[in-house]
């Protein structure tokens, strides 16, 4: 239980030092963990709500049609909602929150609070190769989400841009997610139903598009973060 813990903190406590050493004026660390500890917590009704959606998805007889289906209204949808409901409804109303910087703390932040919760439930179930593989693609996208997400949130908060309005922003994370979920749903679909003819081409095509997401993101969200960086100076 222990191990399981650890690799599951392990990674999101790493990538948030990353960003908290890029904010020339730190936040509070009792505001960035009660922030941690809700996006630990929202996981309870990210929960309630797609189970009855997750049970619907069986009965989706198109393979890609199903992994669209589960990527936005069993993932990405109610996990970006949440932790916007976070963001917008504590930290924004925070005095902590007082530069654009904090935006992006504060999305990461959140984002790896239910990040890691959600990888304490995976590697418990499946063991330290889901430790691995979550600490180098599913934490560090979360982690991208909340980037995005915080970018446009204190784009609208701080410089009034009504363009970068707060539901373009859930929006776009939302996108995003559902984006990086897609080629690996459609993946396990099709492991656990072998009887779907698969072309190994087709394989390799969703593969490609799952690192070319992944990379996008990451690229995205450092650019975002030096965006603001000069919005200071």
């Amino acid at each position: 239980m222990l191990i399981t813990i650890a690799l599951s903190f392990l990674p999101s406590l790493i990538i948030l030092r990353f960003f908290y050493k890029r904010d020339i004026n730190p936040e509070p660390r009792r505001v960035l963990l009660k922030t941690f500890g809700l996006g630990f917590i929202v996981a309870i009704p990210v929960l309630a709500i797609t189970s009855p959606f997750a049970q619907l998805v069986w009965k989706i007889e198109n393979p890609m049609l199903a992994a669209m289906y589960w990527s936005l209204f069993c993932a990405a949808i109610p996990e970006e909602f949440f932790k916007f409901l976070i963001l917008t409804r504590y930290c924004v109303k925070n005095s902590a929150f007082n530069e654009p910087m904090d935006g992006i703390i504060y999305g990461v932040t959140a984002s790896l609070g239910f990040a890691t919760i959600e990888s304490m439930m995976y590697i418990s179930q499946i063991g330290w190769t889901a430790a691995i593989s979550r600490a180098l693609t599913a934490v560090p996208a979360h982690a991208c989400f909340g980037v995005v997400m915080g970018y446009f949130v204190s784009q609208e908060h701080f410089y009034n841009k009504k363009k970068f309005s707060l539901g373009f922003g859930l929006l776009v994370a939302i996108f995003l997610h559902a984006l990086y979920d897609y080629p690996l749903v459609i993946n396990q679909i099709w492991r656990l139903n072998p009887d779907i003819p698969l072309e190994s081409a087709v394989k390799l095509g969703f593969f490609v598009l799952f690192a070319m997401v992944f990379v996008f993101e990451i690229l995205w969200a450092l650019r975002l973060v030096k965006r603001i960086k000069k919005e200071r100076h």
